[in-house]
């Protein structure tokens, strides 16, 4: 019985460890085999997980290193909200500044202006009542002796007692007469040129712009009749960049006359004057005296800017119209005049010239007629169209240069005429 049991024994104690064995592994490869999926579910290549810096890590230690990227992540958007809006906090407050910046610069001036209004108001209060004051002050004429007329004296005066005028006294001035030479003697001295500037002889002012064509007529038998004016305009930045530092002017007229040159076909410009214009509408013209009735003194001559002292232009002339015109009249009033003439014979007989008709009467009193009509036509164009026209033409807007031959004095008048006068508004009466 022994054997036998332990037989059982030894055959039932190893399957029972191999069963419990077997029922101990058994989770335990079940729970392997659903954890290994969850290792595969991130598909990334191993320098992506490099990059992310989870090379070898297990899926926990991915979970926390992404989390931690992600509150990083979190913190960065957060910082960079906080600055934006402390940006727009300070924009807001500097639209503020400013705008309570610009209330206060309006405000400032509004009261500067009523201040120097009031200042205004103030001293033409002041200067009316020293004027009253000065009126008042004035001593009024005495009258002679008491100054009551006769039979006007107090009933108490004694009779023997009389008032006579002095023989040696001076009589009244009219009051009218008295504010003349107060007012003249009051007048301040007009006050004298100052001197400012000088452009000095064989100055350049180049950059110049003709504001009118230059048109040169040709001289005939060296003389030119009625020569053309010209204009140029010299502005502020071409007075600087000449080196002629002209800070008070704000520009300059330069006016002069016109020759042309048939042969080189260029025109030559004589320059007679020139008006600086200050920048408070001060005008000053140099030379002065043109009010008389003597030739204009040469102060300068222009050229073009390359230095040619006649400017190169296109040439003009009526002589090819004139002249063909005079020809065909003279021409054909010539040969009316033959016309009648042969039918006319002239005899010479002891010194005197006798002239008859011995042809046709018609043909004759035709070129007469023919012949008087040609001459009448070719006189008044002789007296229409004067002579002869030869010019050389240079447009407007070409840029010249100025050379000054004398030296020009600008000096500023203080009491000079003004292109403009400021309208001051004058309360109480005052002119």
């Amino acid at each position: 019985m022994m054997p036998r049991q332990s037989l059982l024994l030894k055959i039932l104690l190893p399957v029972v460890v191999l069963l419990t064995l077997w029922l101990l592994l058994r989770p335990a490869s079940k729970n392997i085999a659903e954890k290994s999926p969850s290792r595969s579910v991130a598909a990334l290549t191993p320098q992506e997980l490099r990059d992310l810096g989870i090379d070898g890590d297990t899926p926990a230690d991915t979970v926390a290193t992404l989390v931690g990227q992600m509150k990083q992540y979190r913190r960065e958007l957060q910082t960079i909200q906080n600055d934006n809006e402390s940006q727009q906090d300070r924009e807001k407050r500097l639209k503020a500044q400013q705008a309570t910046l610009v209330s206060e610069l309006r405000g400032d001036m509004r009261r500067q202006q009523d201040q120097m209004r009031d200042e205004l108001l103030k001293s033409q209060r002041g200067l009316l009542d020293k004027l009253d004051h000065l009126m008042a002050k004035r001593p009024d004429d005495i009258p002679p002796g008491l100054g009551l007329t006769p039979g006007e004296l107090p009933a108490d005066v004694q009779p023997d007692i009389r008032w006579l005028e002095p023989l040696d006294a001076t009589p009244p001035v009219d009051e009218k007469l008295l504010r003349v030479p107060m007012k003249a003697a009051d007048k301040p001295p007009p006050k004298p040129d100052v001197k400012v500037y000088t452009l000095p002889q064989n100055a350049t002012l180049t950059g110049s712009v003709a504001m009118t064509a230059l048109i040169g007529r040709v001289p005939l038998n060296g003389t030119v009749s009625d020569p053309y004016p010209f204009k140029l305009l010299i502005g502020e930045d071409n007075l600087t960049a000449n080196g002629v530092e002209l800070p008070d002017v704000a520009g300059a007229v330069v006016s002069g006359i016109a020759s042309g040159d048939w042969t080189l076909s260029c025109v030559r410009g004589e320059i007679t004057s020139m008006t600086f214009v200050f920048h408070d509408g001060t005008i000053r013209t140099v030379p002065q005296g043109g009010k008389s009735g003597n030739k204009q003194q040469e102060i300068g001559w222009l050229s073009d800017n390359q230095g040619l002292p006649c400017i190169p232009g296109e040439r003009k002339s009526n002589a090819k119209e004139y002249l063909t015109s005079q020809f065909l009249l003279a021409g054909s009033g010539a040969a009316a005049q033959a016309f009648a003439n042969g039918e006319s014979t002239t005899v010479v007989e002891d010194g005197s010239i006798t002239s008859a008709v011995t042809g046709n009467n018609g043909q004759y009193v035709l070129g007469q007629a023919i012949g008087g009509g040609l001459k009448e036509t070719a006189d008044w164009m002789k007296q229409h169209y004067g002579q002869m026209f030869d010019a050389v033409y240079v447009p407007p807007g070409h840029k010249v240069a100025v050379h000054l031959t004398e030296p020009l004095a600008i000096d500023y008048e203080p009491e000079g005429r003004k292109v403009k006068y400021q309208q001051a508004s004058t309360p109480g009466g005052l002119e």
